[in-house]
């Protein structure tokens, strides 16, 4: 872990360099869940000094479906745990926390849902990797997580406790599915909540039955309000929209905003596999589909993605930054790199037409990726940059 910087200017330093997090004297503690409580589980890390800090401020990295299934496994088994990860694990270490989506369960057994057409498992092994990787949260709240029933749930969430990996949005009941997961870093109260809004219905937790968390409007602003109450920054990632559909639908935009009322400071979505558009709403960044991160696909439409860093404080979005990597897997082989020059510019350019309309036809992001809240570019501006550029 980094220490937090204070002034702004060495903040944004953090994010134009690469340098690993530096070891401190904190230790993080297992959750200690347990499949059969649904309280709110609160992590408490131990500090080596007090450290002044008028308002909290947290450094987050983002990446969107992390799926080592299918041709990755025998490519892993070949050049290791820590393969898919070298090209970015720079990245995620540099942050205070870093998060992905978990799409498929660690398991080595269970029973396939029965008549789904793709079901997923990844070897537990692997987790090693996820964790050498310097990803601290994963979000188990997506269409897949159940693809070998509750057995594979459970594998997963005992693999991730045992190597001290937080999770949010699955459980064994509706209660500890939507529990969300309270960290306490340097004193700094952080809340990460995570639902599913994606098929089969069978998968969404019930009272009695294991499985992702559903927003259900009470039970969802009750939760985000809770956290509001109990976290100084809240983050909230939901896996919802339409494959490969490059656009929000009603509902996501919807559920965002509400997210953002009710206390979030930091949305973050996946499940279209592309990249969705970037919003500014209230001063808090809004991410409608991070796209793949690691994922085993050849597909021809998940060519390209992002890693998204932020700064956010209880006042709003500080600054972020998007990183495009290339995912397409015929160039990669299942290890996302980064992307420089015009093939970084055009996918940049590309996010701000994503995000033009979301943010009342302005765009959010100058050509190194920044996004400055405050500091907004003029569409034409932007045009200018890029012609200028080639």
């Amino acid at each position: 872990m980094v220490k937090r910087k204070i002034l702004a200017v060495a903040l944004l330093v953090l994010f134009a360099g690469c340098a690993g997090r530096k070891e401190m004297a904190v230790i993080k503690i297992p959750r200690q869940l347990s499949l059969d409580t649904g309280t709110v589980q609160r992590i408490h890390l131990r500090r080596s000094a007090d450290i002044s800090k008028p308002i909290p401020l947290l450094s987050v990295t983002a990446v969107g479906d992390l799926m080592m299934s299918s041709w990755i496994i025998n490519v892993v088994r070949q050049k290791g745990v820590d393969y898919p990860f070298d090209s970015t694990r720079a990245l995620l270490k540099s942050s205070d926390f870093a998060i992905a989506n978990l799409e498929a369960p660690l398991s080595d057994s269970g029973v396939p849902f029965e008549g789904k057409k793709f079901t997923f498992k990844v070897p537990p092994e692997f987790a090693a990797g996820i964790k050498n990787a310097g990803i601290d949260v994963l979000n188990l709240a997506n269409n897949h997580i159940l693809d070998f029933g509750s057995e594979g749930l459970r594998n997963t969430i005992s693999t991730l406790d045992s190597m001290q990996l937080y999770h949010i949005g699955a459980g064994v009941d509706g209660n500890s599915a939507c529990a969300p997961t309270i960290v306490d870093y340097f004193g700094i109260r952080i809340a990460f909540l995570g639902f599913s809004m994606t098929f089969p219905k069978e998968f969404w937790a019930s009272d009695t039955t294991c499985g992702t968390c559903y927003p259900y409007e009470r039970k969802f602003q009750r939760l985000v309000q809770q956290c509001e109450q109990d976290a100084d920054l809240t983050i909230v990632s939901f896996h919802w929209g339409a494959e490969k559909r490059t656009t929000p639908k009603e509902y996501q935009i919807y559920y965002a905003h509400k997210a953002i009322d009710l206390g979030a400071d930091l949305v973050l979505g996946h499940h279209p596999h592309v990249l969705q558009g970037l919003e500014l709403y209230k001063n808090r960044l809004i991410a409608y589909s991070l796209g793949n991160y690691v994922f085993a696909s050849y597909s021809e439409d998940a060519r390209d993605s992002i890693v998204l860093q932020a700064l956010i404080t209880p006042n709003g979005l500080l600054s972020a930054r998007a990183r495009p990597v290339s995912v397409y897997n015929a160039d990669v082989d299942f290890q996302p790199h980064l992307l420089y020059g015009k093939e970084r510019s055009a996918v940049l350019q590309r996010l701000n037409e994503l995000s033009f309309d979301l943010n009342n036809g302005r765009n959010v992001l100058n050509m190194d990726g920044f996004i400055l809240p405050n500091k907004l570019v003029w569409r034409e501006e932007q045009h200018t940059e890029v012609a200028g550029e080639k």
